[in-house]
């Protein structure tokens, strides 16, 4: 009996341990991360951030229950992803789940501008619509920003502490600030003679919408309704960047006016523009207000973010930023999430002293000596320049005269920046790169293959480097091959120093097609015609975007221009980043609205190259998808075959063995019983 109480005490024991270590854990938990990259570990700079906060920081989080996969996963990873930020919040940090499924619960999302989204799920052997929430709200001291449509993992951390980031340094900024922001709304009289509907309740909604958003800042937003006079146009057209409206009246005069609402804050401003539609049937109508009034918003975030500045050059026919359809709209929206960009032209004026980071995309005019210099001698003074380099300029007829036979043209551009370049250590060919492994399309039924639009994943970006360590998928079009160039300057790739007394230049390859890859001389030799590598072409990997590091040695040994001082050596590392297609820019290969990995590559360029590669690290987390790499092209075969032929043999031979044992174990039994029975 002594034994049994023993045992019986134990168990006791064990079953009361367990209670209480259940009770202890419910409070705190342990969490071990064994990913490489860290996927379920909060990254530096998101635990500066919830460091950074004085006051109570909280989120709100409106993702609906009961949600079909893959959303109820994301929902779990976002919960634990906020206790990562609450165990690391020291007080200072909270979140609450939201119950959307009431409607006190959906006024609230609707409050915070999170909408509802349409998703598929399979019910009664059919798919079924549903509207639910998925997003989340961070809160902070009055100011909220939205985290809306939280569809994946992917890069939700990034969203997160980037969100956070957002309020706290408007917060800051609003708060300690002696300027306060003066919302304009500018009216021109006479629009409405154009009879838009809406215009004349303008003044009086915008009263309603800066009460709104003053209320939401601190009461440090004044309010003015100006109306200038025909002579007073121009000035205030100057003064504020302003884009006049032209039309003809009644009579066939040409006619401009002002119709925008501008945000100033001393001498920065920041323009919202008034959308302007035209009916079906007739008509025009401004944009309904709670547009307005989230354009207004964003445009405040904008004024008082206190981003840092890149300045984008605009001296030889670069991409307009203002242009969305061929020009670098998508990439200038793209910035405005963590930078202010600043027209720079180094052809009249010195680079501002404030700029670290040039960016020069796609000139299509050539370069004057006035501006070359002043670029070189920012890269002497330490600065760094990202440069989207086009080789060719397509000319693409009007729709007419594609109906008569006409083809696009190509014209070779020569921008200046090739011997800059060069000089530097990086060489941009002429060559047209084009990949099997490229962008396929349908085309009136037929899968076609866009060769000049290379597809880049694996091996394709440099798995060493932060700018591309956690991409997949990367599309470049109508990109030509860059060459390292660093070991003819005098210097190697090993960093060492060479006989150039500028000092070591690294030259790192980030894009590189596949090894099915190669070139052609002219665009118009690539096509839809072709069907791969053609015959006697020996295919090989070809670099498309390549970082140079190093100190630089100045292009000029003289200076072309008056200046007071010529540096011929760079005094700190400097960075260069050639990409060589300005494509990549463009609303082609770039969606501002969609977490993409063209996107993502662009800011983490930029990231990277204004010093930041931190958050490059973050924004990359979770995007790439683990694929296996092959690295003899035969292996796929050898394993396909030896699953249809060795895995049913290595069955039957197995079953042959069994079946073999049986028998040898029939025998032993019968020749057991048959000795009992001679006995």
């Amino acid at each position: 009996m002594q034994p049994r109480r023993f045992a019986t005490i134990n168990t006791v024991l064990l079953i009361v341990i367990i209670l209480l270590v259940n009770l202890v854990s419910r409070e705190s938990f342990l969490r071990l991360d064994l990913t490489a990259a860290g996927a379920y570990s909060l990254s530096e700079v998101s635990r500066e951030t919830v460091s950074r906060a004085e006051d109570p920081l909280q989120v709100k989080v409106f993702y609906s229950d009961n949600v079909p996969p893959p959303y109820n996963g994301v929902r779990r990873y976002l919960l634990d992803l906020l206790r990562e930020y609450q165990a690391l919040g020291d007080g200072r940090f909270s979140y609450e789940v939201v119950d959307t499924s009431t409607p006190e619960g959906r006024s609230s999302a609707a409050e915070y501008g999170i909408q509802q989204v349409e998703i598929q799920e399979v019910r009664s052997d059919e798919f079924q619509s549903r509207a639910v929430h998925l997003g989340a709200a961070v809160l902070y001291a009055g100011v909220a920003e939205t985290v809306d449509r939280i569809t994946d993992t992917g890069g939700l951390e990034y969203r997160l502490t980037t969100a956070m980031r957002r309020a706290i340094t408007r917060v800051d900024a609003l708060a300690g600030s002696l300027e306060p922001v003066t919302m304009r709304v500018i009216r021109t009289p006479g629009l409405e003679n154009l009879q838009i509907e809406g215009l004349a309740e303008l003044p009086e909604t915008a009263r309603e919408i800066h009460q709104r958003v003053n209320r939401d800042n601190y009461d440090r937003i004044s309010f003015e309704f100006v109306e200038p006079r025909e002579d007073q146009l121009e000035a205030t057209a100057e003064e504020f960047d302003l884009q006049p409206l032209r039309w003809q009246d009644a009579a066939g005069v040409d006619r401009r006016g002002l119709l925008e609402i501008v945000l100033s804050r001393g001498d920065r401003h920041q323009v919202v523009p008034l959308e302007v539609f035209s009916g079906f049937f007739g008509g025009y109508s401004l944009d309904d207000p709670e547009a307005i009034e989230d354009a207004v918003r964003r445009g405040l975030r904008t004024l008082v973010a206190a981003n840092p500045r890149v300045g984008y050059v605009r001296a030889a026919g670069e991409r307009a930023l203002e242009d969305y359809r061929q020009g670098a709209g998508p990439f200038a929206e793209l910035l405005r999430e963590r930078y202010e960009l600043v027209p720079v032209d180094p052809a009249t004026d010195p680079v501002p002293a404030d700029i670290d980071l040039l960016v020069l995309n796609g000139p299509r005019r050539e370069y004057s000596q006035a501006a070359l210099y002043r670029i070189d001698q920012f890269v002497m003074n330490g600065g760094s320049i990202l440069v989207f380099l086009d080789r060719y300029d397509e000319q693409v007829p009007s729709q007419q005269e594609m109906m008569m036979g006409a083809q696009p043209e190509w014209s070779r551009i020569t921008s200046g920046l090739e011997g800059l370049l060069g000089h530097y250590g990086v060489e941009l060919t002429d060559q047209v790169v084009l990949d099997e492994e490229a962008f396929v399309t349908t085309m009136q039924g037929r899968r076609i293959t866009i060769h000049q639009a290379p597809v880049l994943q694996g091996q394709s970006l440099n798995r060493d480097h932060v700018v591309t360590r956690g991409l997949e998928d990367v599309i470049v079009l109508n990109a030509t091959e860059i060459l390292d160039r660093t070991n003819e300057t005098g210097r190697d790739n090993s960093g060492e120093a060479g006989d150039t007394p500028g000092g070591p230049v690294r030259f790192v390859p980030l894009l590189e097609t596949s090894p099915r890859s190669w070139t052609v001389e002219h665009p118009a030799d690539a096509g839809p015609w072709l069907d791969g590598v053609p015959p006697g072409v020996t295919p090989d990997r070809r670099v498309v975007a390549a970082l140079l590091e190093g100190a630089f040695e100045s292009y000029y040994a003289v200076p072309p221009v008056e200046t007071d001082r010529h540096r011929v050596r760079s005094i700190r590392e400097g960075r260069i980043l050639l990409v060589s297609t300005s494509e990549l820019t463009t609303a082609q290969l770039l969606d501002p609205q969609q977490r993409t990995p063209n996107g993502t590559f662009l800011m983490n360029a930029v990231d990277y190259l204004k010093g930041a590669p931190a958050f490059a690290e973050l924004r990359s987390k979770g995007l790439g998808v683990a694929r296996l790499e092959i690295a003899n092209p035969a292996v796929p075969g050898i394993v396909r075959w030896s699953n249809v032929i060795l895995v049913p043999l290595l069955v039957v031979f197995i079953g042959l063995v069994v079946h073999r044992r049986r028998i040898v174990r029939s025998r032993r039994i019968q020749q057991l019983f048959e000795g009992e029975d001679r006995a």
